[in-house]
């Protein structure tokens, strides 16, 4: 996996070329004394590929939990999924695994976003082996409308940019990045009250840079709905970073 790469071809600082500076020996100590204590990035490297969790417990209302359960069935039936998980390249993971305690809750898909006529379950998300690319099944709820019964398109955009970085991000030093460019192109309408397909995939690697195009599809294939490329940038100070979104978690 490219996430276990040797870090001199990953582009990431060796002890040999750092600066060992005052600063820079505090922030690197600080930095190293994160990771070894915590194992940050071990935490986010298996956390990414997690497998798929039961996610019936979390709902609490009898009405929203056979609503999701109705919808799982439904999506677990179709032909996409089933071959998916038959397919010994593809590995089912848990897409909010890596969020834990309050983040989940305040994660704008994940718990802003979820519900009965939004989303009601968890997108269905599988990675290839390398996690270069994925593939998402998810249903889009009424609730997600724009214009009437059409799902809006701040909505569709925000899908795009996360199938985006979870094509980009294992990539990146550290695993680690943030959106620097998203471009959509919307094809079509996208009605309410359906299931449809993700699927995104890493183009080109550039050091801390990582390019990928994504697209929004119906569940046959037959129809494209949106279309994005996107730039990922992974932070110069990432260990920083990381040390300090633990610290506020």
């Amino acid at each position: 996996m490219r996430g276990v790469a040797p870090l001199a071809r990953r582009g990431i600082p060796t002890a040999r070329t750092i600066t060992t500076t005052p600063a820079v020996r505090s922030r690197l100590h600080y930095a190293t004394a994160v990771v070894a204590a915590f194992s940050t990035g071990c935490i986010v490297t298996f956390k990414l590929s997690a497998d798929q969790q039961d996610t019936f417990t979390e709902i609490s209302d009898e009405s929203e939990l056979a609503h999701a359960q109705f919808l799982s069935a439904e999506r677990d039936g179709t032909a996409l999924v089933a071959e998916l998980r038959n397919d010994p390249e593809w590995k089912e993971v848990d897409p909010y695994s890596y969020l834990s305690g309050g983040r989940l809750h305040r994660n704008f898909t994940a718990g802003t976003l979820k519900g009965k006529g939004k989303f009601a379950l968890r997108p269905a998300l599988f990675h290839n082996k390398d996690m270069t690319e994925c593939i998402a099944v998810l249903h889009l709820g009424e609730r997600l409308s724009g214009h009437d019964n059409i799902v809006h398109g701040g909505v569709l955009a925000t899908l795009l940019d996360e199938m985006c970085a979870r094509s980009t991000i294992p990539s990146l030093p550290h695993r680690m990045g943030f959106t620097a460019n998203l471009s959509i192109d919307y094809r079509k309408p996208v009605a309410v009250n359906q299931f449809v397909v993700m699927r995104s995939k890493l183009t080109k690697l550039e050091g801390r840079k990582a390019w990928s195009k994504a697209k929004i599809e119906s569940l046959d294939g037959k129809e494209v709905f949106v279309e994005a490329t996107s730039l990922f940038v992974s932070p110069k100070d990432a260990l920083l970073a990381m040390a300090h979104r633990w610290r506020a978690s």
